[in-house]
């Protein structure tokens, strides 16, 4: 099986559509059947990114998306902690399920601490839900120490 290459950029505004469809499948891995019964109201009140904030978060400068022969299969939404500047918090990570485990969310977590440490950051920090494992070890593998198994945070400097 050959992998093609993975290109980890900025997030863009004509990324909508695709990162949008990356949240829905997504969440439709993590909610199964219990996707399907909610209506399109419930459904766009459950997705991490609204219409209505895409561009908020294009805004910030640390949004990062993972790109595999020009289709959309990844992304991280970060943002400075405002008002409480020098740290950035990861809002939500999500890979399409055929890319899941090919390192491509480190690669996106690494990106947001990069760019943090460019702009003088002094902490990266996200939450992680305890039923999820696997995020729990990708960002221990990045260099996050976990702190009452939810907390994840990256000490710059």
């Amino acid at each position: 099986m050959v992998m093609e290459e993975i290109e980890i950029r900025e997030l863009r505004s004509e990324d909508e559509d695709a990162v949008r469809g990356v949240d829905i499948t997504t969440q439709r891995q993590y909610l199964g059947n219990k996707w399907d019964e909610m209506n399109e109201e419930e459904q766009e009140a459950h997705l991490v990114l609204k219409r209505s904030e895409f561009l908020v978060n294009i805004g910030t400068g640390f949004g990062f998306v993972a790109e595999s022969g020009g289709r959309i299969v990844g992304f991280v939404l970060a943002h400075e902690t405002l008002p409480f500047r020098g740290s950035v918090y990861i809002r939500h990570i999500a890979i399409v399920p055929g890319f899941q485990g090919r390192e491509i969310g480190g690669k996106l977590l690494e990106a947001v601490i990069e760019k943090a440490k460019s702009m003088g950051m002094k902490k990266v920090w996200s939450m992680i839900n305890t039923d999820n494992p696997r995020s729990m070890k990708m960002h221990e593998k990045v260099g996050f120490k976990l702190r009452d198994r939810k907390e994840a945070v990256y000490e710059i400097g």
